[in-house]
């Protein structure tokens, strides 16, 4: 069993949750809008919106559109414990950003209020994923061959 998965799986792997469940967070403020909810603050809802998102998107996006233009495989490989970690800490920003969306109309402030306070909790969470995500998306050290020791210099005999 090994404890290193490939960094192109890696990225994969993230990508799917970001962009599905950020796609089902934008279909839900895109309706919000659409229906109303906002009222006047819809500029003031997607200022919000917006960067809890897209910038990591973005980043992905950019990534796997590189590599796609690349011939050969991408043979390296990262240690299963950080994508792990990177894709838990994904999904739990992820449930926190998407608590606050949907239990926006039952909060005892307006949306915009909530969303700006908000910041307060999503921001660190963002900042620690982001820094993770990161990492693994825009690494550009390959695996390095093993280290051969020098050869030991032997002094010259008598003989």
């Amino acid at each position: 069993m090994t404890d290193r998965i490939l960094l192109a799986k890696a990225r994969w792997g993230l990508s799917k949750i970001w962009f599905s469940w950020g796609g089902m967070l934008f279909t839900i403020i895109v309706l919000q809008s659409i229906f109303g909810r906002y009222g006047e603050q819809v500029k003031e809802a997607w200022s919000w919106f917006i960067p809890t998102i897209i910038p990591t998107i973005a980043l992905m996006m950019g990534v796997l559109g590189a590599e796609a233009m690349l011939s050969g495989d991408d043979v390296r490989n990262v240690k299963k414990n950080f994508y792990t970690i990177t894709w838990w800490l994904s999904f739990g920003y992820l449930l926190i950003l998407s608590i606050t969306i949907l239990l926006e109309p039952f909060a005892p402030m307006n949306a915009i209020e909530l969303y700006l306070i908000s910041n307060f909790w999503l921001s660190p969470l963002q900042g620690i994923v982001g820094g993770a995500i990161a990492l693994l998306f825009t690494s550009q050290r390959t695996e390095a061959p093993p280290e051969v020791p020098p050869p030991v210099a032997q002094e010259p005999s008598d003989q």
